[in-house]
């Protein structure tokens, strides 16, 4: 039996034995936590008792198989095409598009995340309004017509009007990834499956380099130069998963087409039975500014937004530090990919202790504190093997927050629009972490280390665990208030915050 089996089994099991939420009215508009309550439905999670454990393994097995790898497929291709800027530039791009002069390279690389930003929310309402495959196949699609693009540009003031296009196409992908895993898994799963989704791409990202460095052997074929090559064969191959996401990515629950009528309904009353959201509401404007209000939300795009400063930096920046480490050539791309590959045992161990246990803020405090650790390292001693051990942890700490935050904000409310929304708004605050990490990473600090955006990011894992420990004594507070039935949380009786 695999972990993803068990732990659905020992879930299953559980929920036998509580038997909660069943036929128990829901408070659309709870008192004290979003307006007058008001009776929006009951929940219709009773005929769970029915579905036996196997059933249930074997038919989240197949959710399992169609949904993360898909999923993961088009991410990986979303952070190479997004992150493979910097590969570029070591191949020739630097020179030919002249991105040394001033602040050129950081202007090229803020350029993606206006864009990625202003278009999460519209993108959120576009997944609902035309389905999951559709929206995110033909989203991929496109931003690999714009990857070849990037191939063909002639100074760079193109190829920063390319990044920006890179940047609205690719807003669709990542929060609706996130909404769409969050909505076919119960609280106690969601962060394995996110952590693995978000694994598989960051280490398959991880050999971009290898790919880059192969492309770029291709300099002077047909009279283009290697860093072109890397852009277009990679476009081409994005259009690929393109038309692959669009076959092969599953909707909703509600609207799930390859699993059999009871399937359907088994993975929908589970739902149901657990938080009481299983049927979708739609993202309106009015829900929006009603889910804005809710500041811990704020706190979690602001958790995730100092995961990615430290993520960015390190793939914008890790080839310029690699270098600095006395690397080149073939040895740089080389020792780009082992700090990836050790983010995989570190995040899966903090997915699965924080979905068995419900302690979510733990696991977030220990990846910050190794980020913060790791940059220290790189930072201020001079020992090069001990800096490249602090690659190591930096890589890790960020990359494992990444999935650990955003599954902290999902098991902690309710509706799907509310859901949708605070993926987008997540997802944004890591655009605005990809703005600061150009904007405190500058060229003119390349001779002192990037000492400026290095304090920056540890301050911004000191916030973090600051926050995550403040955050958690809230929601204990919060949760005292709800078992003695002075408040209702999220519009449901008998939903506590997990810690």
């Amino acid at each position: 039996m695999s972990q993803l089996d068990r732990q659905v089994t020992q879930h299953t099991d559980k929920e036998s034995e509580k038997g909660k939420h069943n036929n128990v009215p829901i408070l659309n508009h709870a008192d004290t936590e979003s307006g007058p309550a008001s009776i929006d439905h009951v929940v219709s999670g009773a005929n769970f008792e029915k579905y036996d454990a196997a059933f249930i393994r074997k038919t989240m097995r197949r959710v399992d198989f169609r949904l993360v790898p898909i999923l993961a497929l088009a991410y990986a291709i979303s952070l190479i095409d997004r992150t493979n800027i910097s590969l570029a530039r070591s191949a020739g791009m630097n020179i030919e598009l002249q991105l040394s002069v001033g602040n050129r390279y950081s202007v090229v690389v803020i350029a993606f995340f206006p864009p990625y930003i202003a278009f999460e929310l519209l993108s959120q309402m576009g997944l609902r309004k035309f389905g999951a495959a559709r929206w995110l196949g033909a989203a991929v699609f496109l931003w690999g017509i714009v990857m070849i693009g990037m191939g063909f540009v002639k100074t760079w003031e193109q190829l920063t009007g390319t990044r920006a296009l890179l940047g609205i196409f690719e807003a669709a992908l990542f929060p609706g990834a996130a909404f769409l895993l969050s909505c076919w898994y119960l609280r106690s799963e969601v962060q394995v499956r996110l952590t693995y989704f978000y694994l598989i791409a960051a280490v398959a990202s991880g050999f971009s380099s290898i790919i880059a460095y192969g492309l770029s052997l291709l300099n002077g074929r047909e009279g283009i130069s290697g860093w072109r090559w890397i852009f277009i064969i990679e476009g081409v191959a994005t259009c690929f998963i393109g038309l692959l996401a669009w076959w092969l990515i599953v909707d909703f629950p509600h609207k799930a087409t390859f699993l059999k009528p009871e399937e359907k309904a088994m993975v929908l009353s589970r739902i149901e039975r657990e938080r009481a959201d299983a049927t979708p509401d739609a993202l309106t404007w009015a829900k929006v500014g009603g889910h804005a209000c809710d500041i811990k939300l704020w706190l979690y795009a602001a958790f995730f937004m100092c995961s990615t400063l430290g993520a960015s930096a390190l793939q914008f920046f890790l080839p310029v530090i690699l270098a600095s480490l006395g690397y080149r050539g073939k040895q740089l791309y080389y020792h780009f990919i082992p700090p990836y590959v050790v983010v995989a045992p570190i995040a899966l161990a903090g997915a699965y202790f924080a979905d068995r246990t419900g302690y979510r803020s733990p696991v977030i405090i220990f990846n910050a504190t190794l980020l913060a650790v790791g940059l220290a390292l790189v930072a201020f001693v001079k020992d090069n093997d001990v800096r490249y051990f602090g690659v190591f942890l930096g890589v890790a700490g960020c990359n494992a927050n990444v999935p650990a935050v955003i599954s902290h904000s999902q098991v902690n409310i309710r509706q799907q629009s509310k859901r949708a929304y605070t993926s987008a708004l997540i997802v944004a605050g890591g655009g605005l972490g990809g703005i600061l990490s150009a904007l405190v990473f500058r060229e003119k600090d390349a001779k002192t280390g990037y000492r400026l955006g290095i304090w920056f990011t540890i301050g911004a894992q000191i916030f973090t665990v600051l926050g995550s420990i403040g955050l958690a004594l809230y929601h204990a507070h919060r949760n005292r208030l709800a078992r003695k039935g002075q408040v209702i949380l999220e519009g449901l009786k008998g939903f506590f915050y997990q810690l």
